[in-house]
C-alpha cells in the first residue's frame, strides 16, 4: 500500500515538472484564429483567410518582429504544389499571396541573417 501510494505520489509530481517545463515557451493557444506550432521554441500561427495566408511569431508568448525575416510557404493540395514569398507585415507578422485549402499540407521556411532556417510542418 505504502509503495503504490509513493508512486502515484512521484508520478504526479513528475507530471507537474514536465508541465511546467512544456509551457515555459508560452501559451500555445491561437491569437489569431490559426494553427499553432512549436517548433526551435517559438511559436508559429498560421492563418488563411480570403486575402491569403498570414503567419505569426511568438517567442515565450510575446511578439516577435518580422522585419528582418525572410520566409516562404509551400502549399501541397489537390496534387499540386505552389509557392509564395513571406512578407514582413507589422510587428509579429508575415504574409503570402496564397490560399491554403482544406486537406492541404503546408511547409514554412523562416530564416533570420545570421541564424539557420526553420521549417514548420501544418496540415489542413
Amino acid at each position: 500500500m505504502k509503495t503504490q501510494l509513493l508512486s502515484v505520489v512521484l508520478i504526479t509530481l513528475v507530471s507537474l515538472f514536465f508541465t511546467n517545463t512544456s509551457l515555459a515557451h508560452g501559451d500555445p493557444t491561437p491569437k489569431h484564429g490559426g494553427v499553432v506550432k512549436v517548433e526551435h521554441e517559438m511559436m508559429f500561427e498560421l492563418v488563411r483567410d480570403d486575402a491569403g495566408t498570414s503567419l505569426y511569431l511568438r517567442d515565450h508568448g510575446k511578439p516577435y518582429p518580422t522585419e528582418k525575416l525572410t520566409g516562404s510557404v509551400t502549399v501541397l493540395a489537390s496534387g499540386k504544389k505552389v509557392e509564395a514569398d513571406l512578407q514582413p507585415a507589422g510587428e509579429n507578422k508575415m504574409t503570402a499571396n496564397v490560399k491554403i485549402e482544406d486537406g492541404a499540407k503546408v511547409l514554412v521556411k523562416v530564416k533570420e541573417d545570421g541564424h539557420h532556417s526553420v521549417t514548420v510542418r501544418f496540415s489542413f
